[in-house]
């Protein structure tokens, strides 16, 4: 409902900068909302009247949309031409890019709606994102945020589309921790820092904005994590295969990030190389078909719904942790030798609901404590390599014509027959 119709519109004196409106509306108590377009500003004062209880029971309250009409109707009776006016010069992306994975942006975001009943606190969002293509190239749920979670995220892009010129962030101190240093520094990735106070430089946050809309909604009414792993799993792929409006002025016919980023790599890294820079933080194993793997002796379940599939495995001082494309599969603590590196005993696992489930349905009522999920394994005893002897030759059987090894050599035999009669 407009104003107009259940008030008073005065125009008040005041200078050019600072308009005073005077609205009569049926309320209790006066008061004063001060908003400001471009380079002036606007007051909008209401006065009571006595028709306090028939507006009430209408629910009329006046939202920004329609301080905004009325500031328009103020502009319009004065005569003010906004486009007269210094309008605001906008500012260059200092990050803009030229080529996939020239710049890569990275973030946090907290998710605080929702109704998981165990989380009593937000949970995270780290994503790694191409600002070329606007692709989602690494991405994950945690209930923490701590350098091992983006160390966790940076591996999966690294491993996944190579490595890129450079990564984009803010302070945090995750993404300056020694260890992410040391990858920088190792793989020539330059580390740029947006400008205190200036979001803007950091497409990442666009895309937190694209998150809200596609997200939230299903993130507020989640109850358990395997739904919220579910729900971003979903996000990325449909986010990443939606046409996205930063490309709808492409004449090639990629309108999507995934259409955009196509085959296009960043400068790539060996596996064994990407080990080697994480060395005893991070490995890399394949499952068996019961979701099992070897890990220095000792047999780690991870899931069977992954059977055959490659997972990566993180130690972090007392805890491992067994991963898939940066989803926590399961977890145990344990105790290293002297050597920091070799594991002397394993314990406490612990698996996290995911979404991989195995066609197989589960023996019913399984106990999780009675569950060998870990043990130690006998070491691998070295296999003995056969020597060749060289200048040996195996002697036949029996010594026979070469033309009777042959089936059906009716003249060899008709021969042998007239020279034994």
């Amino acid at each position: 409902m407009k104003c107009s119709n259940v008030g008073q519109l005065r125009d008040m004196p005041g200078s050019r900068t600072n308009r005073v409106l005077r609205i009569t509306l049926p309320v209790k108590s006066p008061y004063v909302i001060s908003t400001r377009s471009k380079n002036w500003q606007a007051t909008l004062i209401w006065e009571p009247t006595g028709y306090e209880q028939l507006f009430c029971q209408m629910g009329i309250q006046l939202s920004q949309a329609t301080c905004g009409r009325l500031l328009a109707l103020n502009r319009k009776l004065y005569g003010l031409d906004l486009s007269k006016e210094a309008k605001h010069k906008k500012k260059e992306m200092p990050f803009k890019a030229s080529f996939c994975h020239q710049y890569w942006s990275v973030d946090v975001r907290y998710i605080e709606k929702h109704r998981l009943a165990s989380v009593k606190r937000p949970f995270y969002l780290i994503s790694i994102l191409d600002n070329y293509s606007r692709a989602i190239l690494a991405s994950k749920i945690s209930l923490t945020e701590n350098r091992w979670d983006y160390l966790e995220v940076l591996f999966a892009a690294l491993s996944i589309a190579g490595a890129p010129h450079a990564i984009i962030s803010d302070g945090g101190d995750i993404f300056y921790c020694n260890q992410a240093m040391q990858v920088y520094t190792v793989l020539g990735i330059g580390k740029e820092r947006i400008e205190k106070g200036q979001p803007w430089q950091n497409y990442i946050e666009t895309h937190f904005n694209i998150v809200r809309r596609m997200a939230d909604a299903k993130f507020a009414v989640t109850t358990s994590w395997e739904q919220a792993l579910q729900i971003h799993q979903t996000w990325m792929h449909d986010y990443n295969a939606q046409r996205h409006w930063a490309h709808e002025k492409r004449e090639d016919g990629c309108h999507s990030p995934a259409q955009v980023l196509g085959s296009h790599k960043g400068t790539i890294y060996p596996q064994k190389v990407l080990d080697r820079i994480l060395f005893a933080t991070c490995y890399t194993r394949s499952l068996d078909k019961h979701g099992f793997l070897r890990f220095q002796n000792w047999k780690l379940y991870a899931e069977e719904g992954l059977a055959h599939q490659t997972v990566t495995i993180w130690i972090y001082e007392d805890l491992l942790k067994i991963e898939y494309k940066a989803m926590t599969l399961s977890e145990y603590r344990v105790e290293l030798q002297e050597d920091r590196t070799s594991l002397q005993q394993v314990s406490h696992p612990y698996l996290t609901p995911t979404p991989f489930r195995s066609f197989q349905l589960p023996l019913p009522n399984p106990d999780f404590h009675e569950r060998l999920l870990c043990w130690l394994m006998p070491s691998y005893t070295p296999v003995r390599r056969k020597h060749s002897v060289q200048e040996v030759v195996q002697l036949s059987l029996f010594d026979f014509f070469a033309r009777e090894k042959a089936v059906g050599d009716y003249e060899t035999k008709e021969a042998n027959d007239l020279s034994s009669s």
